[in-house]
């Protein structure tokens, strides 16, 4: 591999560019991966893994053929370029989760009384947990939901078939369940 120590920003996004694989690992996972664990323990309060993260980040920059990175003007510094950019990504990508009327803001703290309302057996609940589990936008968290909630999937088994730790599966299905309470707030009688 490459010495990147003395690269401009210039380099660097030319780099990227042209998907060079020794410039993806060494910017992403040496160059900001510290900008990147800040950013990401600024917004979530709680453990996650980091390389699961980092990668959508970088699939985010990636997509579109580096739709988002060919805005970086260079007149600014690329790491606040990113730093700003990445905490933007990691918030959104927090926040955003169902509702058909657009984005949830999804509370930090985790009460018991969630865990309640999936445990329920009722039948009117569980059709509402599946119709909230139906309006979540991304494809994944839906099919994580649904087997983790309403088939009572082993969170191994789903973690394997996802190909994701289990840790970074119980951080998805912490999130998918508070936004579930919001919504099914509304269905409370």
């Amino acid at each position: 591999m490459a010495n990147f120590d003395n690269f401009s920003d210039k380099e660097w996004v030319e780099g990227l560019l042209r998907n060079d694989p020794d410039v993806i690992v060494s910017f992403f996972y040496k160059k900001i991966k510290g900008t990147l664990v800040h950013n990401l323990r600024k917004v979530f309060p709680y453990q996650v893994d980091v390389k699961e993260y980092i990668t959508e980040f970088f699939l985010h920059l990636q997509a579109n053929d580096w739709k988002r990175l060919r805005t970086f003007q260079s007149e600014y510094s690329l790491t606040t370029w990113i730093s700003v950019v990445s905490y933007r990504f990691f918030k959104n990508y927090k926040l955003s989760m169902i509702d058909s009327r657009g984005v949830v803001t999804i509370t930090d703290k985790w009460d018991l009384q969630t865990e309640a309302w999936v445990e329920q057996s009722d039948t009117w609940l569980k059709k509402d947990i599946m119709k909230a589990i139906a309006q979540i936008k991304n494809e994944r968290d839906r099919k994580i939901a649904d087997l983790l909630l309403m088939e009572d999937k082993a969170a191994d088994e789903v973690a394997r078939q996802f190909e994701v730790s289990v840790d970074y599966l119980y951080t998805i299905k912490n999130r998918i369940i508070k936004a579930l309470r919001l919504f099914l707030k509304e269905y409370e009688p």
